[in-house]
């Protein structure tokens, strides 16, 4: 029997620690993945999650993309993508949830789209360490496992820190030739804008005029940067978008082909049908039966 909805697990399911609706969590991979069994199985998460492999191989599926688990590699997600993996008995290594309340209480100035592993448009949300990456990241790891285990004063404060750290460190890693050119800053800044934007509204069908107007620029100037960034144009980001949450309810809710429809804001089932399968070259449910059998 398929299940009824795609399980949507909140950080507190993890025993994290708690201040109201502020939650951060940190464990040993190997322990996490004995003591939560039921992460096994296709889910989303409704915080940020960096997994750091130290050893163990395997696969990690990120929104139908399939990732090589190898030790020293670090992945990313962000709330709401849905992820899956297939893992040795050995893997092994650190797992850190948080929400963004919990760095923001520390850090209200700062976003956390900013740091580019949690901008989906932008970059994978994978990164490969080198030996000396990983040597210089562990004793980072060491005194945030530390910290997160004793219960001492200040022990949030603590612990955003060394978390800011962290994000800062693996940031570096991940772009190490950044230029920081105002031209660069700018339009990075604008297509992750443009990625919340689009996040939000994407079940209205809004034209780009509205994207383009919200974020201060033309229409032509917001299909030019993305174009040259990302090799879509803005109508293709917002496609993009809405075929990713087809394929999610498809292959991971209990809906049917026109209740999906509704719910991404097609009211014309037929139109829907052309538009994924133009986009896809499957029908919803050809989609649907592919995957669900993988």
């Amino acid at each position: 029997m398929q299940k009824e909805h795609l399980p949507i697990y909140q950080i507190h399911d993890f025993e994290a620690l708690a201040q109201q609706d502020q939650y951060f969590y940190f464990s040993p991979f190997s322990v996490h993945l004995q003591e939560h069994l039921f992460i096994r199985e296709p889910h989303k998460h409704n915080f940020y999650i960096i997994l750091i492999v130290t050893q163990g191989t395997g696969t990690h599926t990120i929104d139908f993309k399939e990732y090589e688990v190898k030790p020293r590699t670090v992945f990313f997600l962000t709330p709401g993508q849905v992820h899956s993996w297939k893992l040795s008995r050995d893997a092994d290594g650190f797992v850190i949830f948080f929400t963004r309340e919990f760095y923001a209480r520390e850090y209200p100035h700062k976003m956390l789209f900013d740091f580019p592993f949690f901008n989906a448009l932008l970059h994978n949300p994978v990164l490969s360490l080198s030996k000396e990456n990983e040597a210089a990241l562990l004793p980072l790891l060491q005194l945030l496992k530390q910290e997160h285990q004793q219960a001492k004063a200040m022990r949030q404060v603590v612990l955003s820190r060394y978390l800011d750290i962290l994000l800062m460190e693996l940031t570096r890693i991940f772009e190490p030739d950044e230029a920081g050119t105002g031209d660069l800053v700018k339009e990075q800044t604008l297509l992750q804008n443009l990625e919340r934007l689009i996040d939000q509204h994407y079940k209205e069908h809004k034209p780009v005029s509205f994207y383009a107007e919200r974020l201060h620029v033309t229409p032509r100037h917001l299909n030019e940067i993305c174009k040259k960034s990302l090799g879509r144009t803005t109508k293709e980001l917002m496609q993009y978008r809405i075929l990713l949450e087809a394929q999610r309810l498809l292959v991971h809710a209990n809906l049917t082909s026109s209740q999906i429809a509704a719910e991404l804001g097609y009211f014309d089932n037929t139109y829907f049908f052309r538009f994924f399968k133009k986009h896809t070259a499957h029908t919803p449910e050809q989609f649907r039966a592919a995957n669900r059998s993988a």
